[in-house]
């Protein structure tokens, strides 16, 4: 009888650690799968020649590429990031040429940004990128799995934001 609680427990603790091992394991490969990604997109602004972005920068160039002008606000809400990290990429992009920052002419407490001729043409770049890489990450996974992967994805990321 006591043998059988010690197995129990024994299996208790592994079920215990193999939990633990899962859940570093997802952590781990999220983070390096961002990190491939970015070394990717890296890469392939360098063979572009442009050595001045960051693969953080693609989330503000993406929201204007789609828009002629959003407010910081809009910008913040968009790209899901604290206040003072728009801020900082903004003004890189500014300093950079690719994009323009303005008072709201009907409201002089807004600030809105926009593309400048500089931002506006790199967009087909811009996007090529992007195509390669989502070529690269979906690479012998089909259809199904890609959205299950999406939506499982997405489910852990709201489990971690409750």
């Amino acid at each position: 009888m006591i043998k059988n609680k010690l197995l129990t427990l024994d299996f208790s603790l592994i079920s215990n650690y193999n939990s633990y091992m899962e859940t570093e394991k997802i952590i781990s490969l999220a983070a390096r799968i961002r990190e491939e990604a970015n070394r990717f997109i890296l890469a392939e602004l360098a063979q572009l020649g442009i050595k001045e972005l960051a693969p953080s920068h693609g989330d503000i160039l993406f929201v204007l590429y789609s828009s002629d002008s959003v407010t910081m606000g809009e910008l913040k809400k968009r790209i899901n990031r604290d206040k003072s990290t728009v801020t900082a990429l903004v003004n890189k992009l500014v300093k950079l040429g690719y994009i323009n920052r303005l008072k709201d002419y009907t409201d002089n407490r807004v600030t809105l940004v926009s593309l400048t001729p500089k931002g506006l043409a790199l967009k087909p770049r811009f996007f090529e990128i992007s195509d390669k890489l989502i070529t690269k990450i979906y690479q012998g996974i089909n259809q199904e799995q890609q959205i299950s992967l999406v939506v499982n994805l997405e489910r852990v990321l709201k489990n971690l934001k409750k």
